[in-house]
């Protein structure tokens, strides 16, 4: 009798063994999980993309001279800020100097070389004018008065070739300063100085274009490029807002504007990507800097003031989407149309009303028996 209950004692526990551990292999929900009142609220739809900060069109200026001699002056280095007008750097100008000097003195002479011609045409002018009046009274000859006419028009023709020599030298005293004024380089924008081409005392030599001196870089001018993959692009139009952070500050949202979507598609990797423009808002800049990477999140549909729940309440079950309704001691599922769904909470079209408790089913993960069993070979 001991042998068959001690057999019959180990059938019941191989049976117990082999439904538990069947049972184990199943995942089940706890209908008895947290419980939640439903509410209004909004709830936002977004995409997730990548995107990088670029500095403006016009935010990074290479500040140059047209002036050739040496670096006489040169106040600002990297990193240092400098404001829009003030004097960064000097050419040595003392050769264009003297050459204005030179060229004062020869608009000088011209002028005075003009009034002199002047004077002799008004003579011969008047000469011309007696040498008339005298032949109406038959008190000179035609060729007096064809002499005189002759020399009045010489003497115009001097006025004339005097006149363009004061213009000619004038026009290259006005050249001369200009290239004086090559000689002082001034900042065009406020910002910080991000590079310096060279140094004090070295000689710069212009050719076809000026030579670069130092890069200003104006932080606050700058644009976020999103790269919007070809599946979100339908979704993702001028004017939708967008809220993005970066790495070094994780919990600050930013925010922003979709402001143009280039049309010529970027190709990485086989994937085809759209670029988005945002304008980086300037109270958002001094967080930001040229070439960080962002995460963006394009808002593509808002819903405010909806019935929500969170998103583990909804389960899809048989077909259906349902959701587990707490009435009194009592827990039902109920099929329920869902809406717009973010990253906590999902809109309920229809199936709840506000005020009533839904049951956020803990989800209890069973390690089957086979596994144990591997885990111990």
């Amino acid at each position: 009798m001991k042998k068959y209950l001690v057999i019959g004692i180990a059938v019941v526990a191989v049976a117990v063994v082999i439904i538990f551990s069947f049972a184990n292999t199943k995942e089940g929900h706890d209908k008895t999980g947290e419980t939640f009142v439903v509410k209004k609220g909004n709830v936002t739809h977004f995409t997730e993309q990548t995107g990088i900060i670029k500095a403006q069109v016009g935010a990074i200026v290479k500040v140059g001279t047209r002036a050739t001699g040496t670096l006489t002056y040169l106040k600002y280095q990297v990193g240092e800020f400098v404001k829009q007008g003030e004097l960064i750097a000097k050419i040595d100008d003392r050769e264009i100097l003297a050459n204005i000097r030179n060229t004062e003195a020869q608009v000088e002479e011209a002028r005075r070389d003009l009034e002199a011609k002047q004077a002799q045409y008004l003579y011969d002018k008047t000469n011309y004018e007696r040498e008339k009046n005298l032949l109406e009274k038959e008190f000179t000859t035609k060729d007096s008065v064809d002499k005189a006419k002759r020399e009045m028009d010489v003497a115009l023709a001097q006025v004339e070739l005097g006149k363009a020599k004061v213009k000619g030298s004038r026009e290259k005293l006005k050249a001369l300063e200009v290239s004086l004024s090559y000689t002082k380089i001034y900042a065009p924008i406020s910002g910080y100085v991000s590079a310096v081409s060279t140094q004090l005392g070295e000689t710069v030599v212009s050719g076809l274009s000026a030579a670069i001196l130092i890069t200003i870089i104006d932080p606050s001018k700058l644009e976020m490029w999103i790269y919007v993959d070809e599946t979100d692009i339908g979704r993702t139009k001028p004017g939708v807002k967008v809220e993005y952070w970066v790495d070094t500050y994780r919990d600050k949202r930013l925010s922003g504007k979709v402001d143009m979507i280039y049309p010529q598609p970027e190709i990485k990797d086989n994937i085809v990507y759209y670029l988005a423009i945002v304008k980086i808002d300037p109270k958002d800049t001094s967080l930001l800097r040229p070439e960080m990477t962002t995460h963006v999140r394009i808002i593509v549909e808002e819903k405010k003031d909806v019935l929500v729940v969170p998103n583990n309440a909804v389960r899809f079950e048989e077909g259906k989407n349902v959701v587990y309704v707490k009435d009194r001691e009592k827990t039902q599922s109920r099929e329920v149309t869902p809406g717009v769904r973010d990253d906590r909470f999902t809109e309920i079209v229809s199936g709840l009303t506000e005020g009533e408790q839904v049951v956020i089913p803990s989800v209890v993960k069973k390690t089957p028996s086979s596994a144990s069993s591997d885990s111990r070979k």
